[in-house]
Order: C-alpha cells, then structure tokens, then sequence
C-alpha cells in the first residue's frame, strides 16, 4: 500500500485533486493507493469532489481535520506572506500515520506525477529521516549553516517513519525555530532542513522537477513551482501546463468546453500582453507562441 499525504485548504483541495488524479492515471494495476488529506474544516461539497477520483481508479481517502490552535504561536512569530497555516501541517503526519507504516509519502498540490511511484518507494532509506531532491544554489545552506551543505525543496519527501521521533518532532520543530528565528526565511521549508541535516538522503532531479530547473527529459514529478508558472492562472509561463490541464479534466473540477475556449483565449491574449511588456525576454515569449519547448525553464536560468 502506498500512503501518500498532502496537506491542503478549501482553496487549495482543487489542485490537490489534479495531482492525486494523474497518480492514479499512471498507478500500475496492482498498485494499491491511499491518499491521505490533512486540512481543517474541508467542506462535504470538496470532498464529495476529491472521493469522485475513485473512478479513474480504485483508492482509499482520507480527510484529516486537525486543530489549527496548535500552531497559533508559530504563525504569530513567522511573517507568514502568501502561505496558510496548511504549510505547517506536514510536521503532523509522523504522528498521524498508523504505527505499521513504515514509510509515506508527501506531495505538494501543485504537481503532477507522470508515471508509476513504486521506484520512488522503493528506494532504500535505512539511517536517513527522508528522501528528497537538492535545490541547488541555495543560499539557506550558509543562511542556516547546514553541516550537510545541501538543501532541498520540501514539496517532496519520502518519510522514513522509522527514522522519525514521531511524538517529538512538533515540538523539535517550534524548537528549531525559537533558535534559528532570525536565520529563518523559507518557513515551513527551512524549519525541516535544520531538522532533517545530515539525515536527508538526496535523489535524483526527477522525482522534483521545479520550474526552474532546465532540461530534465524525463520528470516522474513535475514541481510548478514560482507564481507565473502556475498552471492554472492564464498567464502561466510553464512550458508544461498543458500537462496539468490534462489531468484537470479528469477531475470534478474540471473546465465545460466554453470555459476552456476562454480560458485559452485569455491565455493567448497575456502571451501578447507580457511580449510587449516585457521585451527583455522577447525570444522567450515568441518561442511561447509558436508552441516550442525548450527544457523546463527559461533560457535566463542558467545557473541552474
């Protein structure tokens, strides 16, 4: 069985969903699949949504509730910016999940998965708290001085709940911060980095491609990562979008015909827009139009 965990609000559920249909579109047929959702007060009308993926294969889900009071210190401390207190949910799942298992797995809701998941839980993780994939270039590794000298992006981690105190590691987390508070700049992210250093064992690109990130041919998980790359909003400048809106048509949410044709529209229309604001990145834009790939990133990336 492969447990899989996100954490996710009522505006978030939408996009969850889109990732959890394209697991069980690309799961193998003898893949059993249990997805479990941590988030307080989901309405019965989201949920009825997310509990119609069984059709495209058969899974179990679970919705979470858990009390938010318990992270009121935390956020009133943290400049918080865009993220909610879902962010922080995460460190619950090593006490949440059942003493039997082993290992899970947790998902950002903003991915699609391109092919089966059993080689990732596959990989070995004796000795390591999780497997994850490095972001490279991070200044958080001087910032929190990370005797391991990687960091990686938290959207993907294989938990080896073996390796994890889970009883402590709320608690290891407010720790963390109450020490590091100054140090700390990515929230949620940076938190579990200090926790994780030297016990993260660091994989392949592959099973977290962020947009930044040029040139991976052959992404398991597609991370769309940054803002303009989101690939819901119109102006979404991910050169794979189309990807995600495959898998959104699977779901409850997906957009009627009308909606689809308006929603293309509009995309066409910002391509426009952003050429003509934006001539720095001409060639970009112009590529953009004429439907030409070009990696996972912009050509500016090269650092990367």
């Amino acid at each position: 069985m492969q447990h899989i965990y996100f954490c996710a609000d009522n505006k978030y559920i939408p996009f969850t969903a889109v990732t959890m249909a394209s697991i069980l579109l690309n799961a193998k047929k003898d893949e059993e699949i249990f997805f479990h959702i941590i988030g307080n007060d989901i309405l019965d009308v989201e949920k009825n949504k997310v509990n119609q993926l069984k059709n495209i294969k058969s899974c179990e889900i679970d919705f979470i509730s858990v009390d938010d009071s318990i992270f009121t210190d935390l956020m009133s401390k943290m400049n918080m910016g865009y993220l909610s207190v879902a962010a922080f949910y995460r460190f619950l799942i090593p006490s949440l999940a059942s003493k039997n298992i082993d290992k899970v797995l947790y998902l950002d809701g903003d991915m699609v998965i391109t092919g089966p998941l059993n080689e990732l839980f596959d990989v070995d993780l004796d000795g390591y708290m999780a497997g994850v994939v490095e972001e490279k270039g991070a200044f958080q590794v001087g910032n929190l001085s990370l005797k391991g000298k990687k960091y990686f992006n938290s959207g993907m981690m294989l938990l080896n709940l073996k390796e994890i105190n889970a009883d402590d590691f709320l608690s290891d987390a407010f720790t963390y911060y109450e020490k590091n508070c100054t140090q700390i700049t990515c929230h949620d992210q940076d938190i579990l980095n200090g926790l994780m250093d030297e016990k993260a064992k660091f994989l392949t690109q592959k099973y977290n491609v962020p947009s930044f990130v040029k040139c991976e041919k052959d992404p398991l998980i597609i991370h769309y990562t940054g803002f303009m790359k989101k690939p819901w909003l119109c102006f979404s400048r991910h050169p794979l979008k189309k990807q995600w809106h495959k898998y959104a048509q699977l779901t409850a949410y997906k957009k009627c015909p009308l909606e689809l044709l308006c929603f293309n529209l509009k995309s066409f229309l910002s391509k426009i827009f952003l050429l003509v604001k934006d001539p720095t990145h001409k060639k970009y834009y112009v590529m953009h139009l004429l439907g030409l790939k070009f990696g996972l990133g912009t050509k500016d990336d090269k650092s990367r």
